[in-house]
């Protein structure tokens, strides 16, 4: 009898063993088979596995153009999240983003991240917000998403830069609203990308909150000349 325990439990562990080492090589045939332009996503390959809340999902765009994912916080419960080249640089995964405005700012030229950080009345002032802002350079890729309510950052002059990036939205935004926006520092041929989910109570998706607020999209790289 025990014999026959042996027997069995080293069938096991030998199936066990195989299967395990069979289910590693799909995960890396599946992140390898995931790579865009030799940059590895934060997802693996749907075609495997179920896509999950902290992916950036892939979106393919033309040559010389950036991929660009943002989104909302939900409510107070989920954090906003920004990608850039199919990879998480605020939220998910990171765990770096915050209440009020999350921003990044990227070179147009290379999609190199020069800065990233959340904005909210209770850790940084309006004055912060807008001293980062000024650093802005012709050509710099701007993204933003907010969370819980971005409006106490807002005030006249920083509405106003935004405008000039391109933004027709700011200067409606309410407290509590869900705002995305994506542009391109001082090039004025660069279209940029935005969307506003007020706060409406009637209309709300949970509540007192609006439901979230998403955009994808592709920003052209800015050369020298432009």
């Amino acid at each position: 009898m025990r014999l026959k325990e042996c027997v069995l439990v080293t069938i096991l562990i030998i199936l066990i063993c195989c299967f395990s080492v069979k289910w590693s090589k799909h995960q890396e045939a599946a992140k390898r088979s995931y790579e865009v332009n030799g940059v590895v996503t934060d997802c693996d390959n749907p075609g495997l596995f179920k896509a999950h809340f902290n992916c950036c999902p892939l979106k393919h765009c033309p040559a010389n153009y950036f991929p660009f994912h943002l989104y909302s916080g939900v409510a107070d419960m989920v954090a906003a999240k920004i990608c850039l080249n199919n990879t998480i640089i605020m939220g998910g995964i990171r765990n770096n983003a915050g209440e009020g405005l999350n921003i990044v700012i990227a070179n147009g030229g290379t999609g190199e991240v020069l800065r990233n950080d959340y904005f909210n009345v209770k850790s940084k002032g309006p004055e912060e917000l807008l001293a980062y802002l000024k650093t802005l350079k012709p050509g710099n890729i701007v993204l933003v998403a907010s969370h819980i309510d971005p409006t106490p950052q807002l005030t006249d002059e920083i509405r106003e830069i935004f405008a000039a990036l391109g933004s027709t939205m700011v200067t409606s935004l309410k407290p509590r609203d869900s705002w995305v926006f994506a542009g391109t520092y001082g090039i004025k041929e660069a279209r940029p990308f935005e969307k506003l989910i007020p706060n409406d109570v009637g209309k709300n998706a949970y509540g007192d909150w609006p439901e979230m607020g998403g955009v994808i999209g592709c920003l052209p790289r800015i050369t020298e000349t432009e």
